[in-house]
């Protein structure tokens, strides 16, 4: 069964190629409270000679991380890699992750429930309403 509540892709860039623990310790504990569930992960690395290596999350070597990805869904592929890579400046690195909000499946069947349909998801990215409390903040 595919997922049953909405579903995102977050590219999380890395300009020293770095990829920090605390990422993957922050996904355990939303996967382990049930709040997404990661579906897929890639992780691209741009040499400084501008070749191209990546790699399934689970084949990277750490464990906790093939743990929450289990087995990858096979939602991202080379095509996807391939167009990533090419914005990608030498020397730095993309993760991939899709995942599903796994926390409104629960409002998803209430809705579905009371006959209702959600016609629209539209996610505001942080920084967008961080400008808006600033601009209000300044009206005070």
């Amino acid at each position: 069964m595919g997922p049953s509540a909405p579903v995102e892709l977050v590219l999380i860039e890395f300009p020293r190629s770095e990829f920090k623990g605390e990422i993957v310790a922050e996904l355990s504990r939303l996967v382990d409270a049930g709040t997404i569930d990661v579906l897929d992960a890639l992780l691209i690395r741009k040499d400084t000679d501008g070749s191209v290596e990546w790699l399934e999350a689970t084949d990277g070597g750490d464990d906790e991380l093939a743990r929450i990805v289990g087995e990858p869904a096979g939602l991202l592929a080379a095509d996807d890699v391939d167009a990533v890579a090419e914005d990608l400046a030498p020397g730095s690195a993309v993760g991939m992750l899709v995942f599903e909000h796994t926390w409104a499946r629960g409002l998803g069947s209430a809705v579905r429930g009371a006959g209702g349909r959600v016609v629209d998801w539209t996610r505001v990215p942080a920084e967008a309403i961080d400008e808006v409390a600033r601009e209000l903040e300044k009206e005070d």
